[in-house]
């Protein structure tokens, strides 16, 4: 529920004055009587508050005066001053003595009730925060150990500095704003540490605005340093004020009393602050620094019946722990950080994960937005502030964390899984208040773990239900009024029809009364009166609800949840796979434990996963050798003597097509006698001329000794279309791949190529570009189906080659693809159309080699490293 601030007080409350009377009271800091905070204005965004938002060390300035409003008229002097204004009446009344027991407590802050960059002093009497490395652009935010849950109390805050840290220099460099807040406010014990991100807290802060259910009013005047901050929760249920928030200014009310949102109301509510380079003083009793106008117990000596108060996490052995999960990529990584932060809060998260959500917690702007992530594990910055795009700030972070007291969370999942990379993390936590624990989820997960996962995949589920209905409630809506205005245009025009009608019949009635004639009858000349259909009832979307999302049967065998962005990158995840290991004791942690499957069980698993990730992923730093270099050499050779006799046989049996069809010379008539004629026989009929050659359809395509010549210089590939010179070029490239991949990888655990990785290293091997849609298929499979004589698919979708690389010579390549051609055609004629090849020719015929062309000429190069520099130009490595 979101009020505003003029509304949300009970009928009795003060109602602010705007009166130059009022506005003085307001300013005079003591004053009992004065007048509390203008009305609210209309709430602005967050960003135009931040632009405009003044220096926290100069006064809030002064009212502006209306433009276009003429000055009142001058008061004479022998008039008598005008009364002043009647001050409105305060609803809070004077507390009475506590007479039973008090809290013992010290009220103050707990180390992992406080953000990272929090430092406290003085028994949390004074907070301040860290800005080197980037930390200041980061909101600091902390929560006091002592809640109220009953009763009407206060406590107050300070600002003793102001801290003006240097920004980045640079001509794209962002400055965030505001740079220096605070937000004060209360906040249940599971909210986050900064205030106004949830919906269970609510707030203040120093531009005037008040924060409940994530949005913003304005509720009062700016404040800054050197002035007594109070907020006082009312609880009383017997109070005018119950379930309020009210902010005072040296003692003077400065806003309405704010109401609590139904959702924290009768639920223990603690002080919380949220600041920005600011140093806070802070006072929770027993005696006010501002006194108020009315009598009103503090915190520090509140009931011990109204208040509940949080102990300090003290492990029992006096040591802290720093847990390093072991958690495999894209296998419920984060699902199981962000379950295991939610069962132990006390647990800070150490990740960059978590440094890009403090950033958007912050305010601060990313290019791409908050979504789009290269892996979770490492995810760029790119926020245009050199501090934190460098990792500044991570390595901030790195010294701070082991400098404090509490329980951490090293969520780094490709490190973690290095033993070198683990060796460096733990060396960071050596001091003696420390555990460092492996903790190793690999494996058959926990039934906690399956039911979150199930819980997960129906929320997001039920949030593409709800968007999907929204759109067709606004799409109805649409379609309503567009009905209601074609309706309206319809009425329009009728009613424009009758009115003409009766205007004619009028003047009918007019010219025969002149007339003399006999006048109309009562029906003549009237429109017929048709029924008005009535408009439908417009669509609420208050009334309809969007149906219940439910999960499959395969998404309730769903274990983990597919993520938007992958956990690790899959150049990163290559190029460590054989490096990855799982954690030993004798690296140097106090203890490992597996959380998941036992141990025995963890270890298989994981082995497998190993091989399967092997034989999934590419090699991004394979070197061609020569072996592919002088085949491809030699294929290039023959494939242009092949095209360049195919195209001479074609050309030679033009010409012989040619001459058939010229007409024989006219031979002139002999004139003969009839014995002559009866003496002449006739000719004996000539048998027509067979199909002889590759065209003969009982040729025995694999009993051919020689390609280039299988009867009268006819070569075997006579009757190639472009597609078989296509298909051919397909098989021995494939060919050679597949053996050549065989003898470049050194990693014994990866036998062959699989079929999703064939795009990357054609192109690495090849420098030619390989994608199904050019052969008129979706799936690498397709394309790998039209020459599984050559390469087929074998265990694990691996290419598996069917011709050993002993072969002398290219001619069987030839041949199979004869035979592959005859076969389609054959089937082709048998009217099936799923033969008939639908190739791109303009991007598949440009890759292939120029007959007669020169070594250099589009479709290889040569080089043992080819490709492979150049791909890396440019991409920088993250550890």
């Amino acid at each position: 529920m979101v009020a505003a601030p003029a509304a949300a007080a009970p009928a009795d409350a003060a109602v602010p004055e705007t009166t130059p009377a009022a506005v003085a009271a307001d300013a005079a800091p003591g004053d009992a009587q004065a007048a509390p905070a203008q009305p609210a204005a209309p709430a602005a965004a967050p960003e135009q508050a931040a632009d405009t938002a003044a220096p926290m060390d100069q006064d809030p300035p002064p009212a502006a005066e209306t433009p276009g409003v003429p000055a009142p008229p001058p008061v004479s002097q022998d008039a008598p001053p005008p009364p002043p204004p009647e001050p409105p009446k305060e609803l809070e009344e004077n507390a009475t003595d506590i007479t039973g027991k008090t809290i013992s407590a010290q009220v103050g802050f707990n180390t992992e009730d406080t953000t990272l960059n929090v430092v406290p002093a003085h028994s949390g009497a004074l907070l301040m925060m860290l800005t080197d490395g980037g930390m200041q652009y980061l909101l600091a935010g902390a929560r006091a150990n002592v809640g109220i849950k009953a009763g009407r109390y206060l406590f107050e805050v300070k600002i003793l500095e102001v801290l003006d840290p240097q920004d980045s220099q640079g001509p794209h460099a962002r400055v965030v704003q505001p740079k220096n807040l605070l937000r004060l406010g209360f906040a249940t014990s599971s909210s986050s540490l900064l205030l106004g991100e949830t919906e269970d807290s609510v707030c203040f802060d120093s531009e005037g605005f008040f924060t409940q259910s994530k949005t913003r009013v304005q509720a009062t005047q700016r404040f800054g340093r050197d002035q007594v901050l109070g907020l006082l929760l009312n609880l009383d249920a017997g109070s005018a004020n119950a379930n309020t928030v009210s902010f005072f200014r040296d003692g003077v009310r400065v806003s309405q009393p704010m109401p609590l949102p139904e959702a924290l109301k009768g639920k223990t509510l603690f002080p919380a602050v949220t600041f920005r380079n600011v140093t806070l003083s802070f006072n929770f009793g027993p005696t006010p620094k501002a006194e108020l106008p009315f009598k009103c117990h503090m915190l520090g000596k509140a009931a011990d019946q109204d208040v509940e108060v949080l102990p300090g996490k003290q492990p029992k052995d006096g040591k802290f722990e720093v847990i390093f999960p072991v958690l495999l990529p894209e296998e419920g990584s984060f699902d199981w950080v962000d379950l295991f932060l939610q069962q132990h809060p006390d647990f800070t998260e150490l990740s960059d994960r978590m440094i890009l959500d403090w950033c958007e917690k912050s305010g601060i702007q990313r290019n791409r937005g908050y979504r789009w992530r290269t892996s979770n594990d490492r995810p760029d910055m790119q926020m245009n502030v050199p501090e934190l795009d460098n990792l500044s700030i991570r390595r901030a972070l790195r010294s701070i964390a082991p400098a404090q007291r509490r329980n951490f969370l090293v969520v780094e999942l490709k490190s973690n899984l290095l033993a070198a990379e683990r060796k460096e993390l733990i060396s960071r936590f050596a001091a003696p208040h420390f555990k460092r624990l492996a903790q190793v989820m690999v494996g058959d997960p926990t039934a906690d773990f399956k039911k979150r996962t199930q819980e997960l995949l129906l929320k997001q589920k039920q949030e593409k239900v709800n968007a999907e209905f929204e759109q067709q409630q606004a799409e109805e809506i649409r379609k309503h009024l567009a009905d209601k205005r074609e309706k309206e245009l319809q009425r329009a025009a009728k009613k424009a029809l009758k009115e003409a009608a009766e205007a004619a019949r009028q003047a009918e009635v007019e010219r025969r009364a002149a007339a003399g004639e006999e006048p109309l009858k009562d029906e003549e000349m009237r429109p017929a009166e048709e029924a008005d259909e009535p408009d439908q009832p417009m669509p609420d979307p208050a009334e309809a609800k969007p149906p219940a999302a439910t999960l499959t049967e395969a998404e309730m065998k769903v274990v983990f949840r597919p993520a938007e962005s992958p956990d690790v990158s899959d150049w990163v995840l290559a190029k460590c796979l054989n490096d990855l290991a799982l954690p030993e004791k004798a690296e140097g942690f106090d203890n490992v434990t597996y959380s998941w499957s036992a141990r025995g069980k963890a270890e298989a698993y994981f082995k497998e996963w190993k091989l399967t990730k092997k034989l999934t992923t590419r090699v991004d730093d394979l070197v061609v050798g020569e072996w592919l270099n002088t085949k491809l050499d030699a294929w290039k050779e023959i494939l242009s003597t092949w095209r360049q006799r195919q195209s001479i046989w074609k050309a030679g049996s033009a010409k012989k097509e040619k001459a058939q069809e010229e007409p024989e010379p006219e031979v002139p008539e002999v004139p003969v006698s009839e014995a002559t004629v009866e003496e002449v026989k006739p000719a004996e009929p000539k048998d027509e001329p067979t199909t002889t050659g590759v065209a003969d359809e009982d040729f025995d395509v694999f009993g051919v000794a020689d390609v280039l010549d299988v009867g009268n210089g006819e070569p075997l590939c006579s009757q190639f279309s472009w597609e078989d010179w296509i298909l051919l070029s397909l098989r021995v490239e494939l060919y050679l791949m597949v053996h050549s991949f065989r003898k470049d990888c050194t990693d014994p655990d990866r036998p062959g190529i699989h079929v999703d990785n064939v795009p990357f290293y054609y192109n690495r091997y090849f420098r030619k570009t390989f994608a199904a849609n050019h052969y008129g298929f979706e799936a690498n499979e397709k394309v790998i189906d039209l020459v599984k004589d050559t390469v087929s698919l074998g265990e694990r979708n691996m290419l598996t080659p069917e011709l050993g690389e002993e072969l002398d010579n290219f001619d069987l390549f030839l041949k199979l693809t004869e035979e592959g051609r005859r076969e389609r055609e054959l089937n082709i004629d048998l009217g099936e159309d799923e033969a008939i090849l639908k190739f791109n020719q303009a991007v598949l015929m440009s890759q292939l080699p120029i007959p007669g062309g020169s070594q250099n000429n589009k479709g290889y190069q040569k080089g043992k490293e080819k490709g492979y520099q150049d791909q890396k130009v440019g991409r920088a490595t993250r550890n």
